[in-house]
This record gives structure tokens, C-alpha cells and sequence, in this order.
């Protein structure tokens, strides 16, 4: 809780700020028509409702110990330069408004964010579906991989995003259980629980998505792509997925 002490264009804000608490710190207020900052007024301070932990406490030094905010900031992800289809899967990503190296906030107990989801199905576009790189496509190419494009593409956007979670995963010398243990210790420090907090945070996220793509990946059979979407489209599946074309009324025809 922060206590105006003194009112005016800078003001000195005292009590329990950050993770350690304590001490005081020198906030600008800005100047309105209605004039400063009085005292006793309450002050409001918007630190980003989009953050995660990992990024208040990275730039704050404190997270909120009200509302959680456990994430991972997957990124930048490039295309790699060996693939034969970099530039035209870079300038995809332009016209979609993204930049060439993206980065994705993933959030536990959410899906994953639809973009990135794209994302990762424009990655591994290749072989008969990067038809749809073609420029023809451009302006329509993102809109058009926002559903499955194919079993294949599907399975491999699954793939690399189960290997890089595991990998991430593993890459942390504790367990969600121990940082859990650490965070809820009063007798540790604030930097220790801190730290153990936003770590525990980054796990879930990361774990979030390792469900999220396994689930995909096991209703892999039952999904439908683009070509069974657009045949549809032209009504030449009916809803049991089987074909309508007949040979015979189109050679009458």
C-alpha cells in the first residue's frame, strides 16, 4: 500500500513496495487541469496488465502477491535461414503484421496464443502445402493457416513444440515441487521466494502447452484440413466427409 506523503507535481511514496518492502520511492505525478497529486488522495499505478511475473519482476522487482500472473515469454522464433521457403514465409508474417523474429507470452491455465499457434504451422509449411506460400496467397496466407492445413503440417507443429517445452522444461534445475516449497517458506529471503515464484510460474506455462499439443496431436485423425474445408466449401463433401461429386451428371451436364 502506497501513502501519498506529500502532494504536488513529485510526490514521495512510502510503505510496502517491491518484494522486500520498505523504504520509499520518488514517483513524477503528472499535472492536470484539475492541478497535483493532494495528500491523502490514492494513487493508482498501472504496471502492465498484460506482464507476466517473470517481467514485473524483472523490472519491478516485486510480483503481485494478489493476483498470480504465471508465464513464459517463448522467443524470439525465427524461420531458419537454410529454409527454402524463408522469405516467402518472412513476408507473411509482414503482411500479418508480426515482425520477421516474433515473441510469445504463453500463460499457464490459458491456451496458448492463437498467433502463435499460426505460427508454428507457417514454420513448418512445407512440401505439397507450401502452395500456400505462393503469391496469390499472400494477402490471405495467414487467414488461411489459422485452421489445420494438414496432418502432416499439424503433426510437425506439434512436434516442435513438444521437444522445445521439454527441452525448456528441462533446462531448470528444480521441480515445480521444490520451487513451491521455497516460495511458501517465510524463513527464505524475498529474492529466494521471489525467484522460486516466477520460476514455478514459467513451468506451469510451459507444461500448459505441452497438454495443449498433446492433445492436438492425439486427435490428429479426427481433424479437418484445408483440402477437406475447401471441398466443402465447393459442396463437394457432404458432412460425413464423403464426395458428391458424381461423374455421370457432370459428363450430362
Amino acid at each position: 500500500t502506497w501513502q501519498l506523503n506529500n502532494g504536488g507535481i513529485a510526490a514521495v511514496f512510502g510503505g510496502r513496495g517491491g518484494a522486500d518492502g520498505g523504504g520509499s520511492v520518488l514517483l513524477r505525478v503528472e499535472k492536470t487541469k484539475a492541478g497535483g497529486a493532494k495528500r491523502g488522495e490514492e494513487i493508482r499505478c498501472n504496471y502492465g496488465p498484460a506482464n507476466i511475473d517473470s517481467q514485473f519482476a524483472l523490472d519491478y522487482g516485486f510480483v503481485d502477491a494478489f493476483c498470480s500472473r504465471p508465464g513464459y515469454v517463448l522467443g524470439p522464433l525465427s524461420i531458419p535461414e537454410d529454409d527454402v521457403n524463408a522469405f516467402d514465409k518472412m513476408d507473411v508474417l509482414s503482411v500479418a503484421g508480426l515482425k520477421e523474429s516474433p515473441a510469445f507470452t504463453i500463460r499457464a491455465f490459458e491456451d496458448p496464443p492463437p498467433e502463435m499457434v499460426v505460427f508454428m504451422r507457417l514454420l513448418n509449411l512445407k512440401n505439397d502445402d507450401a502452395f500456400l506460400l505462393e503469391a496469390i496467397f499472400r494477402q490471405e496466407c495467414w487467414a488461411l493457416i489459422s485452421d489445420p492445413v494438414s496432418r502432416d503440417n499439424e503433426a510437425d507443429a506439434c512436434v516442435t513444440m513438444l521437444r522445445g517445452c521439454e527441452e525448456a522444461l528441462g533446462a531448470y534445475a528444480t521441480k515445480i515441487e521444490d520451487d513451491r516449497g521455497v516460495a511458501d517458506d517465510a524463513d527464505a529471503s524475498p529474492r529466494l521466494r521471489l525467484a522460486a515464484r516466477v520460476r514455478m510460474g514459467e513451468k506451469q506455462a510451459l507444461e500448459e502447452v505441452l497438454g495443449y499439443y498433446a492433445s492436438v496431436e492425439a486427435r490428429l485423425d479426427r481433424t479437418e484440413y484445408y483440402q477437406e474445408r475447401r471441398l466443402r466449401s465447393l459442396n463437394l463433401l457432404d458432412r460425413d466427409g464423403n464426395s458428391t461429386y458424381d461423374p455421370f451428371q457432370d459428363t450430362m451436364a
